[in-house]
């Protein structure tokens, strides 16, 4: 895949995760800004845990080898 079509594509996605997130906590919360900052928050932190997450995969499929 062009490496410029996958941080689109991604970057995409990422939109569409705080659109979900963002209507959700808004059902939640019931204040408009509170939802959009949990929404931030959470990619945020989902974006580093993905990273914790890849390291700790790469750590362990290397270790089978």
């Amino acid at each position: 895949m062009i490496t410029k079509k996958l941080f689109l594509k991604s970057l995409i996605w990422q939109v569409i995760g705080i659109s979900w997130i963002s209507l959700l906590s808004y059902f939640w919360f019931g204040n408009f800004m509170r939802s959009i900052g949990f929404s931030f928050l959470v990619t945020i932190v989902s974006i580093f845990l993905y990273i914790l997450y890849e390291k700790l995969w790469y750590r362990i499929s290397d270790n089978e080898k």
